[in-house]
């Protein structure tokens, strides 16, 4: 079981309190890894049989994204599964005792980087967008021991994703022989079952990506309010009567950092949806110490969930820690919904 599991080991499952998935986007903190306890987004159990009963990779944690809501999608997901919302770096354990048969240390594809495991029961299962692995090929592991550390790697990003780890199941062979859509639902072979399920998940959230390449001198101790895309200096607008949810990965990349850089959102309340400006939030700081050489571009990442209740628009800063220090790039991935 992850660290979290101890707070959580002596509480009735019916007893949890059900809040929505965006509800569980929030409450999760992805910038500061806090845990909150919520019921499972699942299906109906399948007739599949699976040989024992599986732990989850870290616990009773958060679910953002299940393996229906993977098949939902237009079109469905290329190998559907469960999304379990974890800070990055969490442990990631073993589903049950097994070897490691496969792994992919590269951030390329949607995949990103992967572990999989061959089940001794004869199943086999798929872990996604890792931040690394800590076991390698052929490595016999025991039930609940450490094998990789969540991440957000993807389409050749550290944070192609929100962070969290997607776990994907298939009853006997392998994914070559079944197909990636002949995966079975995980949360329908955990131990204890599956946690309390809702007649309805929340809508598939709207996917936005950018990168752009810039070049900004920084002021050193002073925040500096950067573009996100070209032509895009906020990262959300959202009118009177709209709210905007979502989750939010920022890989900034700078030159010249000798002490290092901070990164925060700021978030403005307005009058009107054309202002004037009413009150202001700051949101947590992330500060990165160079860690480069002399000359290399430092890569800097903030993960943060946001609310924004309309009208509202939201911006990035960054602050440099020693003069002489250029932004060179800054790419945005965040899911959101509206209502």
């Amino acid at each position: 079981m992850c660290e979290a599991d101890a707070h959580i080991a002596g509480l009735d499952r019916e007893a949890r309190p059900r809040v929505s998935r965006r509800a569980v986007l929030l409450a999760t903190g992805l910038a500061v890894g806090a845990t909150v306890f919520s019921a499972n987004l699942t299906t109906p159990a399948r007739g599949d049989s699976a040989a024992s009963r599986y732990l989850r990779p870290c616990g009773d944690v958060p679910i953002s994204s299940t393996w229906q809501g993977h098949r939902n999608l237009k079109p469905p997901s290329g190998e559907p599964g469960t999304d379990y919302a974890v800070a990055m770096r969490t442990p990631i354990r073993a589903a049950t005792a097994g070897v490691i048969v496969d792994r992919k240390d590269t951030t390329d594809s949607a995949t990103g980087r992967y572990i999989a495991l061959r089940a001794d029961d004869g199943n086999y299962i798929r872990y996604l967008h890792l931040a690394s692995s800590a076991v390698t090929n052929g490595t016999r592991v025991s039930r609940g021991q450490v094998i990789a550390y969540s991440g957000a790697s993807g389409f050749g990003s550290e944070t192609g994703y929100g962070s969290h780890v997607h776990v994907s199941l298939w009853i006997g062979g392998t994914p070559n022989q079944l197909g990636f859509t002949n995966t079975v639902n995980f949360e329908n072979f955990v131990e204890g079952g599956p946690l309390p399920t809702y007649p309805e998940d929340d809508p598939v959230p709207t996917h936005q990506a950018t990168d752009l390449s810039t070049s900004v001198a920084l002021p050193v101790n002073a925040w500096t309010t950067v573009a996100v895309a070209a032509g895009q200096l906020y990262l959300a607008i959202v009118g009177v009567g709209t709210v905007e949810t979502a989750d939010v990965s920022l890989n900034l990349k700078a030159t010249g950092l000798t002490t290092g850089l901070q990164v925060r959102l700021v978030a403005e309340k307005l009058a009107s949806n054309s202002g004037p400006v009413t009150s202001t939030i700051v949101h947590p700081v992330t500060e990165i110490r160079a860690t480069a050489a002399a000359g290399s571009p430092t890569q800097v990442q903030h993960a943060q969930s946001y609310q924004l209740v309309g009208p509202m628009r939201l911006f990035v800063q960054v602050m440099a820690l020693n003069g002489g220090v250029t932004l060179t790039g800054i790419s945005v991935r965040k899911n959101y919904w509206t209502s």
